[in-house]
């Protein structure tokens, strides 16, 4: 399962609060181990001289057991007193008292006697060291120096030091807050530094043309947001080198299909009027085909010019409601002339009622290229047919049907594009260039209607082109 992002900020935020709770709570746990570790030796102490007095009470009276007691309680660090209180007869004998019990007990003696009293216990005396603390008092029997005999033992530790549980609190605290650190400067390093510097990388071969990038992950989302934005700004600047590549070799193409096209009208052209110059042959002829060739060379500049200028500006469309039939016969009567040159007619059948919605010029310039690549691939004497019909309450069709070869299968699904032409019908001249179809559907599509080429059954090739339909004015 992919993991969320962290955002920068809160990483910072919890990478702070970690550094200030987590040593804070290691310093208050080592503190609480530390004291209840000096406790615990503490009880390990007593309970060990308990236990002496416990195993050796029985010749408790003699030298060497008080000594052994003695030696025991300077190695554990403790002071202590043994009184031995019997009933019969009554009384009280001190056995051992540490050195540094004897100044209190002889003070205690002489504040007995000044004050005339019987005297405070000997359990009663405490140490003058103020750091001393009294276990209280711990009774042992001991049947063997008669019945009622007790061993009194007076206990006298020093409490657990503050100083060491606050070292070891705060060297522990230390340790957590500098492992803490590293860590955090690891994972900064791991997620932030090192995901930056290696996008840094990427971004200066991009710069320097490589598109061809490999963009590094993150767990941080603003890192992981500019790597993604990096990598989509590379693809699209791939996708738009390689379209610009493509735009590039499409224009030099044309640019070389339209010198070669206008060198053979112009040497025709030429032809013809060296022959009016010469008197050679018949000199109606001569003018009327010098007039031929001139046409189509206005043609071919009409075009490369209306291409041009489509493909670099984006005038303002002037959109109304145009009746169809009016439109079409407008074109038809534009290109009468060259239908006539090939005896060739345009057949329009379809309704005076319906209108259509466009930009009256765009639509003109549009259908008469399309009308005149219907002529010029028709056989001579072959009428060109134009029909159209509503489809629908929004939409209306226009159908121009030649009587031409067709289109190649193989150019049809690029009969679109510019620097495209079929192949002519017999005893037809092209002085096409390949852009009257890729002018008329750039036109027609700025004003969202919609051009598709095919063949007919029978022969010959079918443009439909798809208008919006115009909604019928008042009455």
């Amino acid at each position: 399962m992919k993991r969320a992002p962290i955002r920068i900020r809160t990483f910072l935020v919890g990478t702070i609060l970690v550094l200030l709770v987590v040593p804070t709570l290691a310093a208050g746990a080592a503190w609480l181990i530390e004291r209840e570790h000096q406790q615990t030796r503490i009880r390990q102490r007593l309970d060990t001289a308990i236990g002496y007095l416990d195993s050796h009470r029985a010749g408790m009276q003699g030298t060497a057991d008080v000594q052994g007691f003695a030696r025991l309680v300077d190695r554990l660090d403790l002071l202590a007193q043994l009184t031995l209180g019997t009933t019969s007869p009554p009384g009280k004998s001190q056995l051992y008292v540490s050195t540094a019990l004897s100044p209190a007990i002889e003070k205690a003696q002489a504040r007995r006697v000044k004050g005339g009293k019987q005297g405070t216990p000997p359990a009663a005396v405490q140490p003058e060291a103020r750091n001393w603390v009294d276990d209280g008092e711990h009774l042992i029997p001991v049947p063997s120096s008669g019945p009622g005999a007790t061993l009194t033992a007076d206990l006298y530790y020093q409490p657990a030091s503050r100083a060491i549980r606050a070292l070891v609190a705060l060297v522990t605290g230390v340790i957590v807050l500098l492992a803490g650190s590293a860590i955090a400067v690891w994972l900064a390093g791991r997620w932030m530094v090192a995901p930056l510097t290696r996008l840094s990388a990427q971004v200066d071969k991009v710069a320097g043309g490589d598109l061809a990038i490999d963009v590094p992950g993150s767990r941080i989302g603003e890192i992981a947001n500019i790597a993604q934005a990096v990598e989509g700004m590379t693809v699209a600047l791939g996708e738009t080198a390689k379209r610009r590549a493509e735009a590039d070799e499409a224009r030099r193409f044309l640019v070389t299909s339209i010198a070669h096209d206008l060198r053979t009208p112009l040497f025709a052209l030429r032809g013809h009027l060296q022959a009016i110059g010469s008197r050679l042959g018949d000199r109606a002829v001569h003018l009327e085909r010098a007039q031929a060739r001139a046409e189509a060379l206005e043609r071919l500049i009409g075009n490369l010019f209306a291409y041009t200028r489509d493909e670099y500006t984006q005038s303002a469309l002037q959109l109304e409601a145009i009746p169809i039939a009016e439109l079409l016969q407008e074109v038809a009567a534009g290109v009468e002339h060259a239908a006539r040159l090939r005896d060739n007619a345009l057949e329009l059948d379809g309704s005076d009622t319906i209108a259509v919605t466009g930009d009256r010029d765009r639509l003109k310039r549009a259908l008469t290229n399309i009308f005149d690549n219907a002529l010029r691939h028709s056989p001579n004497g072959a009428p060109v047919r134009v029909s159209w019909a509503a489809t629908d309450e929004a939409s209306v069709e226009v159908t121009v049907h030649d009587q031409g070869p067709g289109i190649d299968p193989d150019l049809l699904p690029h009969i679109f594009e510019p620097g495209i032409r079929g192949a002519p019908a017999a005893g037809s001249v092209d002085d096409g260039a390949g852009l009257g179809l890729a002018i008329a559907r750039r036109l027609l599509e700025t004003q969202h209607a919609t051009v598709t080429a095919g063949n007919q059954a029978r022969g010959g090739a079918v443009i439909r082109i798809t208008f919006q339909r115009a909604s019928p004015g008042p009455p």
